[in-house]
């Protein structure tokens, strides 16, 4: 060469023959010739030395060094670094090529603007060619221009993946010389060896700029990217990418007094080890098959802890979660001693859910324990809590701060053991329940519906749950047949738990009640939430014009808040339309004393109820002599032996009214309704719920309290489901959006029997895949459709 070069090209190489002839090429093909190209042979065992020798005696520009032991990429670009002659240097791997003005583009930018470091574009092709757009916007330069601090700030913000790939970079050959005086000079590192340079040059730089051009080619799955893993010796392997992050840190100690902000290094250095595990447990989940996933974490365990395992997963790769809670080793409950306990939900309102949590805060207290109740979001109601419970809102933004945050508050209240009242209503409480895990604590999850609420709601919450149930220590459901159903999806550690007795169910507990029969005007009473979907309000006022037609003289209250899109003014107007003002009063929500005087009033308690799964307003209408007439919900516990209910099917209001009317008539028969619904409501108060909470939170429920799966439950899960999907299916056919789906809601709403078999059908078929123990018997029922 007659000049010195201006760059050195460092290209490492092992067993590369197939692929360093067109590498060096690419490099050779340069749009100028101020460079030099540093071939370091890695103890390569095939050709490859012998392909560089021959482009070595073809061009002065190509230089060989031949390591004599294997000392991973990280020493042979060292060795390149050091016998570098160019003032910048650019990186290139054996299975890559570099576009034909890289070099001329790169060195120019840096020249321009003085920069220690240029960005640049990747072009990313697949093995059949075609360009990986999706990748190479992720490679693309963020950032045109960075000084100071901000480079480093810029290249590893805090909570994004750390990206090291050195060939996306020209470098100052200065300031990598320093980066690898400040690292072990027989360091080696086989799996991600790049990072500590690249995580170093950028503490180190003090100009950074970049260009979008495209100038260096990665070839996708080439050399050793992309390979599946094929036993736990192999994921060993891939493990070893967290040494190159931590060897980070001894040299990340001398920066740290060189910086305005260090305790942003120190972040970016946690963010960097995070996004590192995150990025091995990912290629655990894509590359092994599922029966190794439990020794790969095991091993994993043994290198990392298990909080930041999890924390990397939130943080970076949530998609691994299932992975974590079906692999990992579930905690039994009463495993260890249970004094502080912690209850939890979204937020504290005046609502059902909130209404379980602190009567489960009363009866712990009263039992004993320390009780912390957390809410995940703010404007809770405090009014209810029990004194004695300590409340704490979380104030974190972001999964990965509020975790972090739960976490710290499982040990500031040393807590033994966590009752999780969102598992229905969240799909981040996995994240949560794991990292208790990960600290010994386990979770107890409520689910507060029937178990085929999902196939209802036509959305993919069963299969969610089921993927991540085994985070918990124990599911507890609200039924016997919840049992069976989530026990037929694979989940052994299901129990199920009456509610806890609302204060309306305990203030009236035990009070002489007498309830008359009607004389002349029967007075009706319907309370709940308004919501249009569940609770069904509209279908009252279709009962309510069967008992006009029968000549009923009768007067319906209805109780109950706004939900969602669905107001106390909407179905006020709908009584308005239908002409029933005169029998029809809607008005609004009632709580305490207020309630129980309309209950009082009352003769009869009505309900609509599509699906429950603890009805408590059963009881507390029952506890004060009312009987009841509603849709049939049979797997209820409050159903269950009580004689003080009349049942009709799902959507009969007509059937609704004849019932009601039969009552009115008949004195004799409703007053001994009436005493039946005392003495059922009478049962429902009678739990030792402090007893029972204890049991649940040893691990020492009774038996009965976790049945195993019988014919029958399997034949009543299939009926329901396939009554939920035809409903579900019906109802979307009635709300059509846009003049296609008016045209098919037309031929749709109303199903006839062929479609309903073949739908039926279709359930029984998707049956099988859910609860495939059980196929014999639902092959019976295809056969019978």
């Amino acid at each position: 060469m007659t000049t010195p070069p201006l760059v050195s090209i460092v290209l490492p190489v092992h067993n590369d023959e197939t692929w360093i002839g067109n590498a060096i090429e690419s490099c050779l093909r340069q749009s100028v010739e101020q460079f030099e190209v540093i071939c370091v042979d890695d103890a390569s065992t095939d050709g490859t030395s012998a392909v560089i020798a021959r482009y070595q005696a073809q061009d002065e520009r190509v230089r060989l060094i031949r390591l004599e032991q294997n000392g991973s990429a990280f020493q042979g670009r060292r060795a390149g670094i050091t016998a570098a002659q160019g003032e910048y240097i650019l990186f290139l791997d054996g299975d890559d090529e570099f576009a034909p003005d890289a070099v001329e583009k790169a060195s120019a930018k840096a020249q321009a603007t003085d920069a220690d470091l240029v960005g640049f574009g990747v072009e990313v092709i697949n093995p059949d060619g075609q360009k990986v757009g999706g990748y190479q916007k992720r490679l693309a330069p963020i950032h045109q221009s960075l000084s100071g601090d901000e480079v480093f700030n810029g290249l590893f913000p805090v909570g994004r993946a750390a990206q090291g790939q050195l060939w996306r970079y020209l470098f100052r050959t200065s300031l990598l010389r320093e980066v690898y005086e400040m690292l072990p000079a027989d360091l080696v590192l086989p799996r991600v060896n790049d990072l500590p340079i690249m995580f170093l040059a950028a503490a180190r730089a003090r100009k950074y700029v970049s260009i979008q051009d495209r100038l260096y080619r990665y070839y996708f799955r080439r050399g050793g990217s992309g390979h599946a893993v094929a036993d736990v010796g192999r994921f060993a392997f891939y493990m070893g990418a967290i040494d190159s992050v931590e060897v980070i840190r001894p040299a990340l100690e001398s920066l740290l007094g060189t910086r305005k902000d260090p305790d942003e290094l120190i972040r970016s250095y946690e963010s960097a080890r995070l996004s590192i595990i995150a990025n091995v447990i990912g290629f655990l989940q894509k590359n092994m098959s599922s029966d190794l996933h439990g020794a790969c974490l095991d091993l994993l365990h043994t290198r990392v802890p298990q909080p930041d395992v999890v924390l990397a997963a939130v943080t970076h790769t949530p998609e691994v979660l299932p992975v974590l809670a079906t692999s990992g080793t579930r905690i039994e409950a009463g495993e260890r001693p249970v004094k502080s306990v912690l209850l939890t939900t979204k937020t504290l309102t005046t609502g059902g859910v909130s209404g379980v949590l602190l009567s489960q805060a009363h009866f712990l207290l009263e039992a004993g324990y320390k009780v912390t109740v957390v809410a995940h979001r703010k404007d809770s109601v405090l009014d209810g809590l029990p004194e004695g419970a300590k409340f704490i809102e979380m104030k974190g933004k972001g999964l990965p701060a509020r975790v972090e945050e739960w976490a710290q508050i499982c040990r500031d209240e040393a807590v033994d053991v966590i009752i999780d009242q969102q598992i229905l209503y969240s799909r981040q409480w996995p994240s949560y329940a794991l990292m208790a895990r990960a600290l010994g604590v386990p979770t107890i999850g409520w689910i507060h519906n029937f178990g085929l609420r999902p196939f209802y709601d036509q959305n993919d919450l069963t299969s969610f749950l089921t993927d991540h149930l085994n985070a918990l220590a124990t599911t507890v459901t609200l039924s016997p047949l919840d049992v069976a159903y989530w026990k037929l999806r694979g989940i052994e550690h299901t129990v199920y738990l009456p509610n806890p007795p609302s204060p309306l169910l305990i203030e009236s507990a035990g009070a002489e009640v007498t309830k008359s029969a009607p004389e002349g005007r029967i007075e009706l009473v319907w309370w709940g939430r308004l919501d249009a979907r569940t609770k069904k309000p509209v279908e009252l006022l279709l009962m309510a014009q069967e008992l006009r037609r029968l000549s009923v003289d009768f007067e319906l209250t209805v109780i109950g808040p706004d939900w969602k899109d669905y107001t106390v003014a909407d179905l006020a107007a709908e009584v308005e339309k239908k002409g029933l003002s005169d029998h029809v009063k809607v008005v609004g929500p009632r709580r305490g004393e207020e309630l129980i005087r309309s209950i009082d009033a009352a003769h009869l308690f009505v309900t609509t109820s599509i699906i429950e799964g603890y009805q408590l307003t059963l009881a507390e209408a029952q506890i004060r002599g009312l009987p009841v007439v509603m849709y049939e919900l049979p797997w209820l516990v409050p159903v269950q032996d009580n004689e003080g209910i009349v049942a009709v099917r799902q959507g009969d209001a007509v059937g609704l009214a004849r019932e009601v009317a039969a009552l009115a008539e008949d004195r004799e028969r409703y007053e001994r309704y009436s005493q039946a619904s005392v003495k059922a409501a009478e049962r429902m108060t009678s739990y030792d719920m402090s007893s029972l909470y204890q049991q649940l939170l040893l691990g020492g429920l009774p038996a009965e309290f976790s049945p195993e799966p019988t014919l029958d439950d399997a034949r009543q899960i299939l009926d329901w489901t396939v009554f939920y999907a035809e409903t579900s299916f019906a109802e979307k056919a009635e709300k059509p959006r846009g003049r296609r789906a008016r045209r098919a809601a037309a031929a749709t709403t109303s199903l006839p029997a062929k479609k309903k078999v073949s739908l039926a059908r279709r359930v029984a078929r998707r049956s099988i895949r859910t609860f495939p123990a059980l196929e014999p018997v639902f092959r019976r029922v295809q056969k019978a459709l």
